[in-house]
């Protein structure tokens, strides 16, 4: 099996997380931890799941499901109020689906009346 060309030992990946909290107060992203040791952000998600793993779950990491105190009540209202409104957004894309399916099917029994009442002949099609 052939080295990479740009491995990055375990310890300096954690010196570039420590750097990165340092700097911004929270866990850095995927993305940038990736170009800050001159990386592609797949090339890095591809070699490092683990430390991907890590940094999602880590509990400075604004999208962790950690990072939300249960106990505050002004999140847990917002919460309650973006999962209510996600639950609406979910029932109005179907609606509109099944809308949009009726439609299509008057579309085209309307069509086939026009056709028809206009003598529209179909020319059959050649490869």
């Amino acid at each position: 099996m052939t080295s990479h060309r740009n491995d990055v030992t375990s310890s300096a990946i954690d010196a570039a997380i420590e750097h990165l909290e340092q700097a911004t107060g929270r866990t850095p992203s995927v993305l940038a931890l990736a170009r800050h040791l001159g990386l592609a952000n797949t090339t890095f998600r591809r070699r490092y799941p683990d430390i991907v793993t890590r940094l999602h779950t880590s509990p400075l990491h604004p999208l962790s499901n950690r990072s939300i105190d249960e106990g505050d009540p002004r999140r847990t209202h917002d919460l309650d109020r973006l999962r209510q409104r996600n639950r609406e957004l979910a029932d109005n894309l179907v609606l509109a689906v099944s809308s949009i399916q009726r439609l299509a099917i008057e579309n085209r029994a309307l069509r086939r009346q026009l056709e028809q009442l206009n003598s529209v002949t179909h020319l059959p099609r050649t490869p």
